[in-house]
Formats: C-alpha cells, structure tokens, sequence
C-alpha cells in the first residue's frame, strides 16, 4: 500500500522520508491527508499550475471588482481575490482569495494581517486544488506600526508557505516555507522597495520603484502613468513589475471607484518555479503595501472635495499631496497652457 508525505501530500512510496520536504513518514497511509493532497510537484516538469510557472516568463495579475466595495467606495471593505494569467496565452492559471477579518478590514486596511491561498483552476476557470499560501502579518496584534515609519515594527513583510495553511498571519509554522518577502532596513529612505528571501533567509532579489522620482506614486498620477518596479539580485536583472494605468473609460472609472489594480510580472527565464513564486508573493504584497487605498485619487473634507495629486513616500510613511478641487482644475489648465 503507498504511503503519503503527512505535510504536503507526496507519494512516498516505501520511503521512509518524504522526496519532496523531507517530513518522515509512516507507512500504511491509505490517502494523502486532506489539507495539502492535491498539492502539485514544485518541479519544473510537475503538473498543476505550480508546473506552467517554470514554462511563463510573464504574467499579468488582475483583482477583481468587488461591487459592495465600489457602491459604498471602499465603506464596505470586502476581501480581495486575484486572477493570475498567464500572459503568453492569455490563460488563468491561478486564483487567489483573502482571508482577513471584516472588522480589521474596514477599521485598520489596508494595513490588517491576512492570508492569501492560492489555487489552481480546472478547465473551467474555477478554483480547484490549493497551492500556496501568503501570510502577512499586519496591525494591530502583530505589527501594530506597520507602515508608519523606518523601525523593525513597522517594516512590513510576507511569508509564502507550500500547501493550504491556516492559522493566525504571523504565528503560522514554517515547515513548508517556500519563501519570504520584507522591506529593508530604514524602509528603503526614499525608494519603495523590498528584499525577497528564499526559504533559507538567504537574499535572492530586490525589489525596487524606478522612474525619475521613484518616491512618488498613486493618486490622481494612477489614471494617466504606470508605476514600474525593477527586481534584481547581485548577478543582475531579474525582471519587473508594472502597475497599469487604466486603458479605457471603464477601466478608468474602476481605478477612480475601487481599489481594484493590474499588475504584470515579467521575469527572466533562468529563475526556478520556488523564485517565480516568491515574485508573485511580492507583487501582491506591494499592491497591499502602496495601490490598496480606496478612492486614492479623490475624497472629502470639512472644505469640500479634493483631489489627491500623488503620494510621497519617506521611510516608509506615505504622504498624500493634495489640493482642493478648484486648485487643481487651475492647475490642469495652467499645464494645458505650459504645454501649448
């Protein structure tokens, strides 16, 4: 009778540890156990869609509309769900859905703690087997500071694990760990940034805003300019991650009225499946970290509506700068001049 790894789901065979994370194993085990049995092979070859990684160098990541979210703009805060795309053919490979308290959503986001697993999908475009698993551990109990300055508590960070994990975002084990992500000592000063980790803590990549004033992003400068993030490592270029600008009128009013992104991901073709993964992770913590503020363009105050023309980030504190409606329609008009 095959016995079955009791962590991932692995057939052993007659081993008497697991080839795959190495966890002993008893013999006798009729099935695999539930929480991580359809786990697919983390090799180049393996099937499932943890095995297409290691054969697409590009991938474009879309968050869903939530249209509670959009009615009350953003009142209502709903847990995010993300489709990752295969960009060469157009194909969902993946779905990822958080897993977050209501409460913290709507009282401490987009800086609460939360879980997001990955699944794959069947030829349908549904959810199937359970992949991996980011924790993030926000405000509140684990890192009450979080994106509020330079210090340790405040740096914020994500751990990808194999297989589907639950439990508390910070306090999860890490016998399945694949990965991690944080941002640097200091925050990164003036430059958005974050270090990517393989599953020995070891550096594998950086993380880092470019354009001529990489501290500037968000706001109004959403509807009009992509926002690139290049990723490297010592031995050179990795890859890059692109948040982009709305391409048409209905994807315009979803940027202004949610928080809804997408995102690609391009990445060079000598990185392993384990490294492909850790860059998804980061990207999807980036969009919590800058691109999760609701109606991030606009808002109201005691003086009337404003607009927010961008944000500035400093040491990890992000800095709106914004200015009435009036204002802002001046200044509009005064470039149309300026370009004329």
């Amino acid at each position: 009778m095959s016995s079955f790894c009791p962590s991932c789901g692995t057939p052993a065979g007659g081993a008497q540890f697991c080839p795959s994370c190495g966890t002993a194993v008893q013999g006798g085990a009729a099935a695999p156990p539930m929480a991580q049995a359809m786990d697919p092979p983390m090799g180049g070859g393996g099937g499932g869609a943890l095995g297409m990684l290691a054969h697409s160098n590009t991938f474009t990541i879309q968050q869903k509309v939530q249209m509670m979210e959009a009615v009350t703009m953003g009142c209502v805060e709903q847990a995010n769900v993300y489709d990752i795309i295969d960009a060469t053919n157009n194909r969902k490979i993946m779905v990822v859905e958080e897993v977050s308290d209501a409460t913290a959503r709507c009282c401490c986001g987009p800086t609460h703690s939360l879980l997001l697993h990955f699944y794959a999908v069947d030829s349908e475009g549904n959810k199937a087997q359970p992949l991996m698993t980011l924790e993030r551990p926000g405000c509140i109990r684990e890192k009450p500071c979080v994106g509020e300055g330079p210090m340790e508590c405040c740096l914020d960070e994500m751990k990808l694990h194999k297989g589907f994990v639950e439990g508390i975002p910070g306090a999860l084990p890490t016998q399945m760990l694949m990965g991690s992500a944080k941002m640097p000592p200091m925050a990164g000063g003036f430059t958005p940034s974050l270090e990517v980790f393989d599953k020995g803590h070891g550096v594998i990549a950086k993380v880092e805003a470019t354009g001529q004033f990489p501290c500037l992003f968000g706001g109004f400068s959403e509807m009009c300019c992509d926002q690139g993030y290049s990723i490297s490592s010592q031995s050179g270029r990795m890859g890059q991650i692109v948040k982009r600008k709305p391409k048409d009128f209905e994807s315009a009013m979803v940027e202004l009225l949610t928080d809804a992104d997408t995102f690609t991901l391009e990445l060079e073709q000598n990185l392993s499946v384990e490294q492909k993964a850790n860059m998804i992770g980061s990207l999807l913590l980036l969009d919590k970290m800058f691109f999760e503020r609701d109606t991030d363009a606009f808002g109201c105050d005691a003086n009337g509506i404003f607009i927010n023309c961008f944000n500035c980030y400093c040491f990890g504190c992000i800095c709106p700068f914004s200015c009435e409606c009036g204002e802002f329609i001046g200044l509009l008009v005064c470039l149309a001049e300026f370009v004329k």
